[in-house]
């Protein structure tokens, strides 16, 4: 019985009210009243509405002072930007001035086409021209250009795209200046073949083929079988004839020589050369560099000798240079 009565006299005390009188007018007051739980609560209320007040001064206060930071930093990111956008469209410009470079270089293929084709004079040669991708293909990567207001592309997906077109074009291109190319030398190979391109830059015949005067060693004569053509030291030296070469490198009297081995039993030999720029075994174009005169061997200044030989035997080179003429 006794702590059922200690219970109900603290709830009692919780219950107890708090009266507050309030002055009011004609001297008549207002008297409010509360409980002790409703007081609390309101105090407790005061609180919370403290601490609420608190935490967002706070979070307001680390803002303010994060601002200039993250300004900065977003100023940063759109220069950044800027400076993209500007290199991306110097992309784009660069891709569409190498576009119309390309269009240019199919235009000189065709006008080069069409000019061989013309003064060939061939019909069969005419149609293996023709065919050797004269015409544009239309499905080709020159005709293969998309576009629309695509909201959701980029800037980097626009210059790749151009770039692996342009790739495209450029591998056609160069596969159908190999197939003209291929063509041409096979049309003009048996020309090619003959000796009779000048092997120098300019110069002076010294010495003829045949019979002269010894230039060393005492007086006399002696049989000579090409001829010695005087340049500067140093001039570059040319294949007279397309073929292959047989012996590049010092021989004898010769010095530095190179000999080449032409279609049709002709065969061509250079010596006193400074240098050489073939090597044994090579395939050699009509007009290459093959080496550059000189004066090693058994010579008196720089000079070329130059030799023709027909199916083993020498001839003089000035008939062989001469049938250019």
């Amino acid at each position: 019985m006794q702590e059922k009565t200690n219970g109900t006299e603290d709830k009692g005390r919780a219950d107890t009210p708090v009266v507050l009188v309030l002055p009011g007018k004609n001297g008549r007051g207002r008297m409010l009243c509360f409980t002790k739980k409703k007081v609390l609560a309101a105090v407790a209320a005061c609180v919370a509405c403290v601490g609420v007040l608190a935490g967002a001064a706070g979070y307001f206060g680390y803002q303010y002072y994060r601002y200039p930071v993250d300004r900065k930093g977003y100023e940063e990111y759109l220069s950044h930007k800027k400076e993209q956008e500007a290199r991306l469209q110097n992309l784009l410009a660069d891709n569409e001035k190498m576009l119309r470079d390309m269009s240019e270089i199919r235009t000189l293929e065709t006008k080069l086409r069409r000019a061989v084709i013309r003064s060939s004079g061939d019909r069969d040669f005419s149609d293996s021209l023709d065919k050797a991708g004269s015409k544009d293909d239309p499905a080709g990567p020159a005709y293969l250009g998309q576009g629309g207001p695509m909201a959701d592309i980029g800037m980097m997906d626009v210059v790749g795209a151009q770039n692996k077109n342009l790739k495209a074009q450029i591998h056609e291109q160069k596969t159908k200046m190999n197939e003209l190319l291929s063509i041409l030398e096979k049309r003009y190979d048996s020309g090619s073949s003959l000796p009779d391109l000048w092997p120098t830059e300019g110069g002076t015949i010294s010495s003829y083929y045949g019979t002269r005067m010894k230039p060393m060693g005492g007086s006399g004569q002696d049989w000579h079988p090409g001829i010695d053509i005087a340049v500067d030291y140093g001039t570059p030296i040319y294949a007279a004839a397309a073929g292959t070469i047989d012996t590049a490198g010092w021989v004898s009297g010769y010095g530095r020589y190179v000999r080449i081995q032409h279609a049709h039993g002709y065969t061509t030999a250079y010596g006193h050369m400074s240098g050489i720029a073939v090597a044994p075994g090579q395939q050699v174009r009509k007009g290459e560099i093959i080496g550059f005169a000189g004066s090693t061997g058994y010579s008196t200044g720089p000079h070329l000798h130059f030799e023709v030989q027909v199916d083993g035997q020498t001839v003089d080179p000035l008939y062989m240079l001469g049938k250019a003429r």
